[in-house]
This record gives structure tokens, sequence and C-alpha cells, in this order.
């Protein structure tokens, strides 16, 4: 099998996944749509399955197309790190596959990018918002190249580094958090709790503190991004847990106020890849920088 596989076949599987269209992959990939077609039935021979079910829009990979998809994405990936290294190229460049929560990215990432393009500039970063759970699943599966979580996964499948210590605090507009310091968390039975979704790990710990609390039934407010999470907040419709470095500055400036907690819930963001896989140069070259940008901090958010 291993002498009929190309990796035009393997880039064109995995553009046709991640697009769900052959059209659109062929369209991505520059190609006619009857190349496309041709490239998955000659890898769909070599496997012996099929590969995609088509549906009324796009198609869906089969349990055989799941089967073969981290294969395809290691398949690329070690042939681009052999590409760099015989070329011999003393400067990383290409794409790198970066995910990170959007809470995450917001209060972080936007400072260490100048520094980064200066030294790289030909490093291409592909920069996500995703969910712990999608990402974790995504660098194991080879889908990106790193991912950034708020806590260990413990997964042998993955390597962790840790970057800096946070902890998940409640918050709310000042009178609201006023009126449950005086009345207790009974108060929030009619009061929404604010987050980005059941996807969220953030939000399972919010439902599971509540619940703590004997307070299960709670109305939830969802939102995509932060920004937004804490305009609403600021307005008083509702509570939400959030990483205490993600509200700093509205903490400071007294725009919202924090619960206070008998228990804090510790966060350790950090860095995940997929462990035993070799980094191409770009791609070591964003983690090291990360690593060095986040050593020289203190590990505590203070606020």
């Amino acid at each position: 099998m291993l002498e009929q596989l190309d990796g035009r076949s393997m880039k064109t599987f995995i553009t046709v996944m991640e697009e769900k269209s052959f059209s659109k992959a062929a369209l991505k990939l520059g190609y006619v749509q009857s190349t496309v077609t041709m490239h998955i039935h000659q890898l769909e021979q070599t496997i012996g399955q099929p590969l995609f079910r088509r549906l009324p829009r796009g198609v869906e990979l089969t349990p055989a197309g799941r089967e073969v998809a981290p294969y395809a994405y290691r398949y690329l990936q070690l042939g681009e790190s052999l590409q760099d290294k015989l070329s011999g190229l003393q400067e990383p460049k290409g794409v790198v596959r970066l995910r990170a929560l959007e809470s995450f990215c917001v209060p972080h990432i936007p400072r260490l990018l100048p520094s980064f393009f200066e030294q790289y500039p030909l490093i291409q970063l592909q920069l996500e918002n995703g969910f712990h759970r999608d990402i974790t699943q995504d660098v194991s599966a080879y889908r990106i190249d790193l991912g950034i979580v708020p806590r260990d996964p413990e997964s042998r499948q993955l390597t962790f580094i840790p970057l800096i210590r946070d902890e998940l605090i409640w918050v709310g507009a000042p009178a609201l958090v006023q009126r449950i310091e005086l009345e207790g968390w009974e108060a929030v039975a009619n009061t929404q709790v604010i987050g980005f979704g059941g996807r969220c790990v953030y939000q399972t710990m919010a439902a599971q503190f509540l619940a703590d609390q004997g307070q299960s039934a709670f109305a939830p407010m969802e939102f995509e991004s932060s920004a937004m999470i804490k305009q609403t907040l600021m307005v008083g419709m509702g509570l939400a847990l959030m990483p205490l470095s993600a509200v700093t500055e509205e903490l400071q400036t007294g725009k919202l106020k924090r619960m206070p907690q008998e228990k804090t819930i510790p966060l350790e963001h950090g860095l995940i890849y997929r462990a035993g896989k070799e980094l191409s140069p770009a791609v070591n070259a964003c983690k090291e920088h990360l690593i060095s940008c986040f050593s020289g901090r203190e590990l505590r958010v203070s606020g």
C-alpha cells in the first residue's frame, strides 16, 4: 500500500474533509473538480474502502475515512519536516496552526505577536479560537500543530507545558454581586449565568459549582466572545465564571466585581502538542517563543 500513496492525494483528502465538499476543495486547491474526484478515487482504491459518504449538501467521512484522517495529517507533516531538513533553510518558514480559548487569546496573545513576526517573518501563523475538548482532540488527531488549554488534559498522546497560572472567579455588575452577598447564592435562581455554552469547560464548572450550592436550575445565556460576555455582565444581566486574567482590567476599574468564594478554582494555562511528533522548524520556533514569553512572568495573575 505504501508505495501507492502520494502526497497530492493525501492533501486532497484532507482538504475535502475540512471543506466537507469536493467543489470547495477544488476551489481551495486550484484544481478542477474532476481532479479532486480522481485523487480521492485513487486513494480509495489504494485503501480498499470508500472514504466519503455523499450527502444532499457536501460529504462526510465514512468510518474508514475517520481512521485514515490522522495518518493523512502525519503523512503530510512528515513530508514537510523532511523538506525543511533537506532544504537547509536557516530561517523557519511555513504555516503554524495554533488554537486557544478566546478568553486566553484576548488578554495574552496580542502582545506576543509583534516580537514573534519580527523574529520569524516567514512563518504564517494561523491563530484560531476553540474549546478545551476540541483543541485537545484536534491536536491528538494532528489537525492542528499547537494548542493552549486551561488545564493539563492528562493524555499520553499529548505533551503539556505549563505557561501561566490563573483562577476561575465569579464576576458580575457591582450592584448584582452586592445583592448576592446579602441574599446568598439563592439569588442566582432568578439570575442568568452567562458563558460560552455547553462545550466550554468554564460553563461546565459553573454548572457544577451551582449544583453544589443547591442551585441546579438556572438560566444560561451564551455568547461566542468574552467581550460580549463582559458587556452583558456590566449592564447587570447575570453572572459569569471567568478566568481572572480575562477580567482583571474590568475589576480594577470597578466595572465588574468579584464574588467572594469559599474555594478558588485554579487554572494552569499550558501549551500542548502531539507527544512523539517531530515538530517542524516553524512549529518548534512558535513553541519556544511562547514558552520564553511566559517564562519571565509571574505565574499567579494579580487582580
